[in-house]
């Protein structure tokens, strides 16, 4: 069953790493703890939580966008039952994927709770990821290719440094050949992008 509260939406959308303003689900206003009217509405500013508001708000519907945005969908920033059944299928996902690799019984609700906050947390600090809790696209996109066998090694801080190394050097290169006019424009730009992982 999908989300069915606007509450346990902001929670999904939090969980999975779109930004619910600068104080996020704990807070209201700016980070000045100024109360926001012009982004937040007409809202009690005696309310302490953006995850209680009933009506939807504008940081809120920027997260939907960005949500629509990197899952392939209309990208209208609208509330709706197709995009609470793709958040929930998202985390579902999301948890079937930490119960396979980290060998783990997780609930698979759709709703990103503190089990999966959890889960989340430990397969961050077992991969050497910054620990956040937070299910940023990058991450599920890792994890999805470890749950698929698919698994990428993770580099050594020595070896990432001599990539970056070696890329500075390319794109010197390419530069000083741009511009000496020994490539052109075009030329240079489909090198540089060729270089770029």
């Amino acid at each position: 069953m999908p989300v069915t509260s606007l509450q346990d939406l902001r929670e999904n959308l939090d969980g999975l790493g779109y930004y619910l303003g600068p104080r996020g689900l704990d807070g209201l206003g700016n980070s000045v703890s100024a109360c926001d009217r012009d982004i937040l509405g007409a809202i009690n500013c005696d309310t302490t939580s953006l995850r209680v508001l009933a009506n939807l708000d504008d940081y809120t519907r920027a997260a939907i966008l960005q949500y629509q945005l990197d899952s392939n969908m209309a990208a209208t920033g609208n509330d709706g039952s197709e995009l609470r059944t793709a958040i929930d299928k998202t985390v579902k996902i999301l948890q079937n994927n930490l119960k396979l690799v980290l060998k783990i019984n997780i609930e698979l609700s759709g709703n990103y709770r503190r089990a999966t906050y959890n889960a989340v947390k430990t397969y961050q600090k077992s991969r050497k990821l910054p620990v956040t809790g937070i299910a940023t696209i990058t991450v599920r996109r890792r994890l999805n290719d470890e749950a698929r066998g698919v698994v990428s090694p993770t580099p050594t801080p020595t070896s990432e440094l001599e990539e970056l190394r070696k890329l500075k050097s390319e794109l010197i290169t390419l530069k000083q050949s741009l511009q000496s006019r020994q490539i052109n424009d075009q030329e240079f730009i489909r090198e540089v992008f060729a270089r770029l992982p």
